[in-house]
């Protein structure tokens, strides 16, 4: 193709695809310069503009993207340029910008895909007053309009999870699970709600219970009902071990890339002494996830206690290099130059 576009430079077909092309493959860059190129032979077509921008924003040239969003729409009130433009600005930091951009969008067009930005955009950032109320308000109209989106009652529950709505957070993630029981966001969620209250803690239980039942295949559901056991007297006190190790090890064959049940199962076999079996589970997590500082932290106790003094020590100096490099990522130095400061 590219030898295409040389032989016809001006055709705005081949220039076009090449863009679209790099856009798929997310080489930014080229597909900005393919798609400049498209966009000025069309004499600014909007759909060619529209993925310019869009590549623009991708490739961190967020002016540029805002500056041609901005000539569009004053061509077009377009509810997708809108939606666009409150990117760009959430990535520009400018946050109240962007707020409105989100909300002219979904005044426009009140679909689902626009009401659920604006939402989430503002649940995101709930540290400015009324965004969190906002988010609410939104998600309880997306619920109203769309009542069969399991996304958008997840995003009224998590809404309200963060206002402290437990009861309700709870009632709306369970509905959400029923609608699409392959999401394992709504678990997540009702896993973390079981925390907050004695009361609701038995509520979710028993919810998790119910659905481990229902959706069987359900990576998600096998494991927090595994945690909620876990933590109702399987850690301390030894009880349903068995069932727990069993749920555990279904969660793993219906989502082995996940490491966390590798994590919880490895330290169910730390528990009951089985320490080659623990071991293998933990070496499990940080091959899918290297920087796990727990995992290598007990892998160099189960080393220790294997008699491995020197696989311990390794983990023992990894577990250091990843504090210290999360100190430095929060902080901006390392440990040389908080010393010479000090």
């Amino acid at each position: 193709m590219l030898l295409a576009a040389e032989r016809e430079p001006g055709n705005v077909q081949i220039a076009g695809s090449l863009g679209e092309y790099y856009l798929h493959e997310e080489r930014w860059r080229e597909g900005v310069h393919w798609l400049s190129r498209a966009y000025a032979l069309s004499a600014g077509n909007e759909s060619i503009g529209y993925d310019l921008a869009f590549a623009r924003m991708q490739a961190g040239e967020l002016d540029s993207a805002k500056r041609q969003i901005e000539q569009m729409l004053g061509r077009t009130d377009s509810a997708r340029l809108h939606n666009l433009l409150g990117s760009v600005e959430e990535r520009r930091a400018n946050y109240l910008d962007a707020a409105r951009e989100y909300h002219r969008a979904a005044e426009i067009e009140p679909s689902e895909a626009n009401i659920f930005d604006l939402a989430t955009f503002l649940v995101q950032h709930k540290q400015y007053v009324g965004f969190l109320d906002e988010s609410i308000k939104f998600f309880r109209y997306g619920v109203s309009q769309f009542p069969r989106s399991s996304k958008m009652m997840v995003g009224l529950g998590v809404a309200l999870y963060a206002s402290e709505q437990y009861d309700e957070a709870v009632r709306m993630l369970c509905a959400a699970v029923d609608l699409d029981p392959t999401d394992r966001r709504p678990i997540e969620f009702l896993g973390k709600a079981r925390k907050v209250s004695p009361e609701l803690a038995e509520e979710v239980d028993r919810r998790l219970q119910d659905f481990a039942v229902r959706y069987p295949e359900n990576a998600a559901t096998n494991y927090y009902y595994a945690l909620s056991l876990w933590e109702r007297g399987g850690g301390e006190e030894g009880k349903n071990l068995d069932k727990i190790m069993g749920l555990l090890q279904k969660t793993e064959a219906e989502a082995p890339g996940w490491y966390e049940p590798h994590f919880q199962l490895g330290g169910l076999y730390e528990v009951e002494k089985r320490y080659p079996e623990a071991i293998a589970e933990m070496q499990k997590v940080i091959r899918i996830e290297p920087g796990f500082s727990p995992a290598h932290f007990r892998l160099a106790v189960l080393y220790s206690r294997t008699g491995e003094k020197s696989r311990a020590a390794q983990e023992s100096a990894t577990v250091k290099r990843i504090k210290d490099r999360d100190r430095k990522d929060e902080t901006g130095e390392d440990d040389a130059e908080i010393s010479h400061n000090r």
